[in-house]
């Protein structure tokens, strides 16, 4: 099956699919957002959920279309050389051990890897965006989750919000899309006061993993879900799991530009 790129409002993010789609089979091409009036017939891909991505994402899920979603990579930013992205089929991250080698890991992404953290003092709740809360439609999810959290544990909770956070409205073409570009300056985070971290789907989680403090979060769209839980009413017993697995697992659907040119990107999403 061809695979065709969708470029959106945001021209930044355009090398990313232009490179994917290079490395897929068949013919590569690419359709304007702005110009489509029905989903092309091939797969598609597409990178982020603003700028009219998001509205292509979910077009596809109510036509039943497979898709290929990237975004920025699990454990770097994709903006940053040498560009990694993770990449997922229908879906929004990986949410399930593949249990692959840990040669990807190692080799790339390899970092200490410090022991459980039982002491901590704190809840950490890192709160979704405004975008990710559009998009997935859960704006009053920092409310709920602090009312269940304080009923169920006397720890300190502090809310840290994304340092960059921007409001969102839909633009002429039906894109959703940024209203400003605000930037809070906030210290790095200590992760030595934790006892868990609580999100709904902030890559942070890995961070949080590396550093020895579990994690509560979402089941669907959290890459950290298959070894974390996801039930917040249970603050008081986290899960211990296996991190390397989970590290290893998200190694191989984490890919720079080289690799999504080449096509070694689509071969390992492909088996």
């Amino acid at each position: 099956m061809s695979i065709v790129g969708i470029h959106t409002t945001k021209p930044r993010t355009q090398r990313y699919v232009d490179a994917f789609v290079k490395g897929t089979p068949g013919p590569n091409k690419i359709y304007q957002f702005r110009d489509l009036k029905e989903l092309p017939k091939e797969n598609i891909t597409m990178y982020g959920i603003l700028a009219g991505s998001g509205e292509i994402y979910k077009w596809c899920e109510k036509e039943n279309k497979d898709f290929y979603f990237m975004d920025h990579g699990y454990f770097t930013n994709a903006h940053d050389y040498p560009h990694w992205l993770r990449i997922t089929k229908n879906k929004h991250c990986q949410n399930k051990l593949t249990h692959k080698k840990v040669d990807r890991y190692e080799k790339y992404f390899k970092e200490e890897i410090k022991p459980w953290q039982k002491s901590g003092r704190k809840i950490l709740v890192l709160p979704p965006t405004n975008a990710i809360s559009n998009f997935f439609g859960v704006e009053n999810w920092l409310d709920q989750t602090l009312k269940i959290l304080k009923n169920n544990t006397d720890r300190i909770i502090d809310v840290r919000e994304k340092p960059y956070n921007p409001t969102i409205t839909t633009d002429h073409v039906g894109a959703t899309v940024k209203v400003d570009k605000p930037t809070k300056q906030q210290g790095t985070i200590n992760w030595q006061e934790y006892f868990a971290c609580v999100t709904y789907n902030s890559n942070t989680t890995l961070a949080s993993l590396h550093n020895g403090v579990p994690v509560f979060c979402d089941s669907a769209n959290c890459a950290a879900a298959p070894i974390s839980e996801t039930n917040f009413a249970n603050i008081e017993t986290p899960k211990y799991e296996d991190r390397m697995t989970l590290f290893s697992s998200l190694a191989y659907n984490n890919f720079n530009l080289t690799e999504m040119q080449d096509g070694t990107a689509w071969k390992i999403l492909n088996g």
